[in-house]
């Protein structure tokens, strides 16, 4: 009997394990190299100087370290306004826009290439010049002090660290 208890311990761990590495991979947001129209290196939604649908002072995007545009997450918000994650990338020096995929916001083409509407969540990095460097399918922008890790190159070690500190516990 007490080895039958001992194979049941160890095929319950196992499971644990397993199920604890899907929920990772399903709720924590990879970045990928291409998802759908969105490749590397292609130009970002958003760059300094390119004009939005806000009201002025926000209508122009201004000159930035680092451009992040979140698809499909909050309805229209701008860098803190978007939360941790926007509270985040403006502290370490870049400009955030979210925004939902209503009619005239640009989709970088996933409409036109049938992804529905209301599927469209995605967060896309930009470097200074406006070239994609990060695609991030299904993550939401209170993600980005976690996907901010991955881009440590387009700011400096010293304010990623002084802003990471600033963080409450849970995204350190």
């Amino acid at each position: 009997m007490n080895c039958f208890s001992n194979k049941i311990k160890v095929l319950l761990v196992c499971l644990i394990v397993v199920v604890a590495i899907v929920i990772i991979w399903l709720k924590y947001p990879f970045g990928v190299g291409q998802y759908k129209t969105i490749v590397l290196g292609m130009q970002a939604a958003q760059k300094e100087g390119d004009h939005t649908y806000w009201a002025p002072p926000d209508n122009k995007v201004p000159e930035s370290d680092f451009y992040v545009y979140a698809l499909g997450d909050e309805s229209m918000c701008i860098g803190a306004s978007c939360g941790i994650g926007g509270y985040f990338v403006e502290c370490i020096g870049g400009h955030l826009a979210g925004e939902k995929v209503r009619t005239e916001e640009f989709d970088y083409g996933l409409l036109d290439a049938g992804v529905p509407r209301e599927d469209i969540k995605i967060i896309t990095i930009a470097d200074k010049e406006g070239k994609i460097v990060g695609i991030y399918p299904g993550a939401h922008i209170r993600n980005l002090p976690y996907i901010m890790r991955n881009h440590k190159d387009l700011v400096s070690e010293e304010r990623f660290k002084v802003c990471s500190d600033l963080l409450p516990k849970r995204w350190k």
